[in-house]
C-alpha cells in the first residue's frame, strides 16, 4: 500500500489547478452562476484554526457546487483597514502599511497551502485606495440623500489609545489593550447612518426566507434589525415650566400601570431637572458614576439594575399622578427616546429595578384564566396580554385584542 504523502501530493495537484485555472472565474453564459463569499479576515497577526475551519467549510461549498454543475465566483480579500492596525504597528515601532502587509502575506502564504479555491486575480484589501476610494463614493451618495448624517453622542474613550473604544472593547470598566487604563464617556460629534431607513425593506425580505433558512437565524437577524411598534407618550415635569419627557412604549396598555420614568445617564434633560434640587451635588456625582461604566446593550438583561431618583416628579397624562423620576443603568440614550416608563408589574427589567428601590407595583393586567395577581405576591412580572384592570377609560383588553 502507498502511503500518503501530503507534501507531495498537495503540491503536484495545486500545481495543476494553477496551470488549468482552475478557478478563475470568468462570464459563462452556458452555466448557472453561484458566488461564495466567506468574511474576510482581518490580518492582524497570523492565522489561526477558527480561520481554517471557517475558510474550509467555505471551500468545501465552492467545491460541491462545482461539482454540481455551477459556474463558482470564490474570492477572498482582507479587512486591512482600521485603528487596531494602527495601534500594533505603534506598539512595535513600525509603520501600518508595513505591519498590515506582512500579515497579508502570511495569511495568503497559508491559504494557498491548503489548497483553498480562490480566484486569486479578484483579490482585494481594503486599506489600498483603489478600494476605499468606492468606500468614499458610496458615502457621498448617502450624504446626497440624507442618509449619513452628523451628531453629537456619547462614546467609549481611552485616552491611553486616544480612541473610541466599542462596547465590547471595555472589559471591567477599562480599556482592552492595558487594564490599568479607565475608560471615559466622552461626547463628541460624530457620523451616523439612518439604516433604520430600510428596517421595513429588510424585514420584508426576510419573508422570503421562511423554509429556506432555519428559524432562529431568521428570528435573530428580525431582532438585530429591532424596528418596535408603539406609542410616543410625553410627561410633563412637574414644577419645571414648559419641560416634558418623551417616552416610547409598546405597551401603552399598561401605562396606568407606570410608577416612575428613568432616563439615561445621558438624558439631554438632566442637566434641568437635577438644577436647584435637595441634593444636586449628590445627585450629579452619581450621575458622573454610571456615566463612566456604561452598560453595553447586550448586557441590559443581566447586568445588575442601577439607579437613583433625581428630586422630580413626572405627570401621567392618562390619570394626572405624580411619579418620581429617576435615572438608571439599564436605559440607553441610543434606543428610543432615552427614557422609559416604569412599569414593574408587566415588564420583567422594571420589575427588578422597582423591587430593589421599593418603587410601587400596580397591577393593571390580569390573567385570562387562572389566579389573580396581587402586588404583595408577586414574584415576577406578568408580560402576557390579557383582562385590563384598574386601567380608568381603557377599553379592556382580553388577549391583545379589544373589545
Amino acid at each position: 500500500m502507498t502511503e500518503y504523502d501530503p507534501q507531495g501530493i498537495e503540491r503536484k495537484w495545486q500545481a495543476r489547478w494553477n496551470a488549468d485555472r482552475a478557478f478563475e472565474a470568468d462570464a459563462d453564459p452556458a452555466k448557472p452562476k453561484y458566488y461564495v463569499l466567506e468574511m474576510l479576515p482581518y490580518p492582524s497577526g497570523t492565522m489561526h484554526m477558527g480561520h481554517m475551519r471557517n475558510y474550509t467549510i467555505g471551500d468545501v461549498v465552492a467545491r460541491y457546487k462545482r461539482m454540481c454543475g455551477f459556474h463558482v465566483m470564490h474570492p477572498m480579500g482582507w479587512d486591512a483597514f482600521g485603528l487596531p492596525a494602527e495601534n500594533a504597528a505603534i506598539e512595535r515601532g513600525i509603520h501600518p502599511r508595513e505591519w498590515t502587509n506582512t500579515n497579508i502575506e502570511s495569511f495568503k502564504r497559508v491559504l494557498q497551502r491548503f489548497g483553498f479555491s480562490y480566484d486569486w486575480r479578484r483579490e482585494i484589501s481594503t486599506c489600498e485606495p483603489e478600494y476605499y476610494r468606492w468606500n468614499q463614493w458610496f458615502f457621498l451618495r448617502m450624504l446626497e440623500r440624507g442618509i449619513a448624517y452628523r451628531k453629537r453622542s456619547r462614546v467609549n474613550w481611552c485616552p491611553k489609545c486616544a480612541t473610541v473604544l466599542a462596547n465590547e472593547q471595555v472589559v471591567n470598566g477599562c480599556c482592552w489593550r492595558h487594564e490599568d487604563t479607565q475608560v471615559e464617556q466622552k461626547e463628541i460629534e460624530q457620523w451616523f447612518l439612518r439604516i433604520t431607513k430600510y428596517a421595513d425593506e429588510l424585514l420584508g425580505s426576510l419573508n422570503q426566507l421562511e423554509g429556506a433558512w432555519p428559524e432562529r437565524v431568521i428570528a435573530m437577524q428580525r431582532n438585530w434589525i429591532g424596528k418596535s411598534q408603539g406609542t410616543r407618550v410625553r410627561f410633563a415635569v412637574e414644577g419645571l415650566a414648559g419641560a416634558s419627557i418623551e417616552v416610547f412604549t409598546t405597551r401603552v396598555d399598561t401605562i396606568y400601570g407606570a410608577s416612575a420614568l428613568i432616563l439615561a445617564p445621558e438624558h439631554p434633560l438632566l442637566g434641568r431637572l437635577v438644577a436647584g434640587v435637595e441634593g444636586q451635588a449628590e445627585i450629579e456625582e452619581n450621575l458622573q458614576r454610571l456615566r463612566k461604566r456604561a452598560t453595553r446593550a447586550a448586557d441590559i438583561a443581566t447586568a445588575e439594575k442601577e439607579g437613583f431618583f433625581v428630586g422630580r416628579y413626572a405627570v401621567n397624562p392618562f390619570n394626572g399622578e405624580k411619579i418620581p423620576i429617576w435615572v438608571g443603568n439599564f436605559v440607553l440614550m441610543e434606543y428610543g427616546t432615552g427614557a422609559v416608563m416604569c412599569v414593574p408589574a408587566h415588564d420583567e427589567r422594571d420589575f427588578e429595578f422597582a423591587t430593589k428601590y421599593g418603587l410601587a407595583i400596580p397591577i393593571v393586567v390580569q390573567p385570562a384564566e387562572g389566579k389573580e395577581l396581587r402586588p404583595e405576591t408577586l414574584s415576577a412580572a406578568f408580560t402576557e396580554y390579557g383582562r385590563s384592570v384598574n386601567s380608568g377609560a381603557l377599553y379592556r383588553v382580553f388577549l391583545g385584542k379589544s373589545h
